[in-house]
């Protein structure tokens, strides 16, 4: 073979070598990209899966942190409740009737004179209603039939007996008239302007006054307030009762 033929075959040999491996080199990083791209495909899935994950994780903490503090809130109302019902019964006869209802009520007055004396019957529903003893104790009876609440000027409230009035001898001590009664919506409204000043006065309506009017002591007025405040913290435990 001449020495320009080999030289040529040697030339094209590696003309020929150097193609293909150029051509596998351009394979080799095509398919390296490929392989990249779906690996990054991949991980991009695995991130996307663990930042769901990591979400519903989240979202379901912030579920429970959220129910927690509303139990904690309620707790806390309950509690302060609970606490503001024991201030109030602390200097109160609580008694039981045969059929589980609950009285609230505070002793009765010994002295001469009219009064209003309120107290509470809360009945096994947990229903708690005001009720009112209206009461004159005196030397004779005088046909009493209910008082007068005045609590400014012009403003005077007739809280009449609507029960039937018993009158009960006391010997030497004269007698008691007296009657039962579920606070009607004027008997309520007397009690709670009482209770919004701390003052207010009874009066006997006769003719010509009677000698028994009288300015409600502290006493009588903050108990009209405690009482209409253990009402409505005894219905609203039952109301959230009702509701949990």
């Amino acid at each position: 073979m001449g020495k320009f033929k080999t030289i040529f075959i040697v030339v094209l040999v590696i003309a020929v070598a150097g193609a293909a491996g150029a051509f596998a080199a351009v394979e080799y990083h095509s398919l390296k990209a490929v392989v990249q791209d779906r690996q990054d495909q991949k991980d991009a899935a695995k991130q996307a899966e663990i930042q769901e994950k990591e979400a519903k994780i989240a979202e379901k903490r912030a579920k429970a942190n959220a129910k927690k503090e509303i139990e904690d809130a309620k707790k806390g109302v309950v509690e302060e409740r609970d606490e503001a019902i024991r201030g109030l019964i602390s200097d109160m006869r609580l008694s039981k009737t045969g059929d589980g209802s609950t009285y609230y009520e505070y002793d009765d007055p010994q002295e001469e004179g009219i009064f209003i004396q309120p107290y509470i019957l809360k009945n096994t529903d947990g229903d708690a209603v005001i009720h009112v003893i209206l009461r004159h104790r005196g030397k004779r009876a005088v046909g009493f039939n209910g008082v007068d609440i005045q609590t400014g000027d012009d403003t005077i409230f007739h809280v009449k007996a609507t029960a039937n009035v018993v009158t009960t001898p006391l010997g030497d001590d004269g007698v008691m008239e007296w009657c039962d009664e579920v606070a009607d919506a004027e008997t309520l409204r007397a009690m709670k302007a009482v209770a919004g000043k701390l003052s207010g006065k009874i009066i006997l309506p006769v003719m010509n006054g009677s000698h028994d009017d009288r300015r409600l002591t502290s006493s009588e007025a903050q108990r009209f307030k405690n009482i209409l405040e253990l009402c409505d913290l005894l219905n609203s435990k039952k109301f959230a009762a009702a509701n949990t």
